[in-house]
This record gives C-alpha cells, structure tokens and sequence, in this order.
C-alpha cells in the first residue's frame, strides 16, 4: 500500500474518532434535555421519546463497533487470517446497527410530527413515509445478516465469496435505502415547516422553528454523500480503501446529527422556562433594590470615616429654577416624600453614610 494512501487513511481514522466522540456527546446532551422538558416541564412523554432513547443506544452500539474496527486497525503488526475474519464481522455488524439506527430514528421523528400535524393529508403522507421505511429498513437488515446464508458467515461476503449475494445485488439495496432515507428526511423537513408558516406563532418564533428543523436535512445531504462512497464498502478481498473510511464518517454523521436536532426541535419549552425564572430573579432584584430606599423616613449619617461598603458618590448641579438636583432627590412637591426621582447630574462632593449617629436632612438638595 502506498505510503499516501497509508496516511489518508491515518487522517480519515482519527476525524473518524473525534467525530464519533463529539457526536455521541451532544446525543446524550441533547436527548437528556429533551426527556426532561418532557417529563418535567410539559410533562407530556410520548413513544417518539421512547423511540428516540432506543435510538441513542443503537446508535451507542454502532459507534462502539467503529471505536473497535479504528482501535484495531491502528495496531502496528500483521493480522492473522484469523484476525482479519473477527475485524470483518465487525464491519458487518456495524453496518446492521447503521441500518436499524437509522431506521428507528425515522420512526422517532415521524411519530413526533404525527403528534402537532392535524392535516389529514400530512398525516397520511407521514404514515405512508414510516411504513415504508421501516419495512425497507427490517428487508435491508435481514439482506445484510443473511447474505451468505449462515449469519457466522458474515464476514464471508467481504471477502468475495461466491456463495454468498451478488455485489450488484448488495449495492443496488444500499442505494434504494439511500434513497429512502432521503426522501423521508426531506418529508420531515418541508411538511413541518409549511405546518409552522400557517401557523400563529410570531415571525422570530417562526425563524427559529424553521432553522432548527432544517437541521434535519443535514441527515439527507449525510445518506447522499454516504451513497457516493457506499461502493468502498465493498472491500472485495483489496483491504481497507479510503472510500471505505469516507462511507463510515458520513454513516456516523447522519443519524448522530439527526439524534441532536430532533431532540433540540424539543427545546424550545426548556428555553422559555429559563427566560420566565431569569425575568422573575431580575423582577425580585428590583424590588428588592427599590424597597431599600423606603424603609424608614430618614436617613442616618456616620460620623466616622468613610469605608468602601458606606460610602456613596452624591452628584449636584444647579437647575434652571435656582433648585439644586441630585441623582436621587427627594420630589419638590413633598421634600419628606420616600419617592426616589432619576436625574441627571455632576460630580461635586461624597458623603459617608451609615449606622451612626442621626444627622438632619438639609432642608435643600
């Protein structure tokens, strides 16, 4: 193998590794988000969370047999036949986690779309998308554990054997659940968001809702270029190619970027509940800081030095009826008034006030 392709395939493996990492952690961010704004805030759980949860660990199980096949194929020596047998099976098992991964993760978004359309023509488009993916993607998956007849035999088809399906056979039903996988991603982004323009919601509410649910066609351009490289999966007894690794990374990323933004579509309860406890806390701290001002009538001066905790800095400036005015100054219809009014003013002196002795208020500010 060439020293070029030998450090392609090094590159490939380790964006391969970071982005399995980055990918798993934002599901399970996000998932956990989005079981709480259903369980503790709207409190309203449905079987698309439940589908969602079974996808993360499908999705945890594929990305645990590509860490294997990456850990393995970063050992500095020789396989034994043996060896290569066990990394080959590997292979395969990830590419059924793949297609039940994906699989489940369109019946988690159409059963949450089933929830808000009312349409009768959307729902039943939503019902014909999820019947034939999910009965296409169970044909894909017993295609893909049956293919050489005895399921111990795998890896058998990676190697050429000719008891097993035709290549041409294999590849022409990884690009028919391609093909599937995009047009369904496509449903569940364009119906929604014709459902939202029609709907109520406010212009920004509206945006937001839009872009969050145009994330989910990063999902079909993921299955597109995925089918670009699908051929690489083939190894034919060549060895591991770097179209091979390249079908992996967008494998990876379209259902790990279908996981975050179908439970980050969720959010958006989350996400008003923290603004209404932020305006609350700020609603509390000004009334707190305006209620200071009117315990007690009068004031009481320190004569002792100032110190940084009681001393405060008093602007004045003549006005233009002869009344000097302070920034916080009583009103001029009642000077014993506790009614603080906001002016504007310049710096003049600094005062010291604290728990001394009692002083009288001047009579003029």
């Amino acid at each position: 193998m060439a020293t070029s392709t030998v450090q392609e395939l090094v590159l490939l493996g380790t964006i391969t590794f970071y982005l399995i990492i980055a990918l798993l952690i934002l599901s399970y961010i996000t998932v956990g988000l989005r079981l709480w704004v259903r369980y503790r805030i709207t409190k309203t759980p449905g079987w698309d969370d439940a589908a969602m949860v079974a996808t993360l660990l499908l999705f945890t199980c594929y990305c645990s047999f590509i860490f294997v096949i990456t850990f393995r194929s970063r050992q500095r020596k020789l396989f034994t036949k043996d060896g290569i047998h066990v990394t080959l099976i590997y292979v395969q098992l990830s590419e059924i986690f793949y297609i039940l991964t994906t699989t489940l993760l369109k019946v988690s978004l159409g059963l949450f779309f089933l929830r808000v359309l009312t349409k009768r023509w959307q729902t039943l488009i939503f019902h014909i998308i999820l019947g034939v993916s999910a009965t296409y993607g169970l044909f894909y998956v017993f295609v893909t554990i049956f293919q050489c007849g005895d399921p111990a035999k795998l890896a058998d088809s990676l190697l050429g054997s000719p008891k097993c399906l035709p290549s041409a056979f294999l590849l022409t039903t990884g690009y028919l659940y391609g093909v599937i996988n995009v047009i369904a991603d496509w449903t569940f982004v364009l119906i929604p968001i014709s459902f939202i323009i029609d709907s109520d919601l406010d212009r920004r509410a509206k945006i937001s809702v839009s872009i969050v649910m145009g994330l989910g066609a990063i999902g079909s351009v993921s299955s597109i270029l995925r089918m670009v490289y699908l051929r690489g999966l083939l190894f034919g007894g060549g060895g591991l190619t770097p179209t091979a690794v390249k079908a992996t990374i967008w494998a990876t990323a379209e259902p790990g970027t279908g996981i975050i933004a179908a439970s980050i579509a969720i959010l958006r309860p989350l996400i008003r509940h923290l603004r209404s406890k932020a305006s609350e806390y700020s609603s509390r701290k000004s009334l707190s800081y305006g209620s200071s001002f009117r315990k007690g009538s009068l004031p009481t001066f320190s004569s002792s030095g100032p110190t940084d905790s009681d001393t405060i800095a008093l602007t004045s400036r003549q006005s233009s009826m002869g009344k000097k005015t302070s920034m916080y100054s009583v009103r001029s219809d009642d000077p014993w008034s506790p009614t603080v009014v906001v002016g504007g003013a310049d710096v003049q002196k600094v005062i010291s006030i604290g728990k001394g002795s009692r002083a009288v208020l001047p009579s003029r500010v």
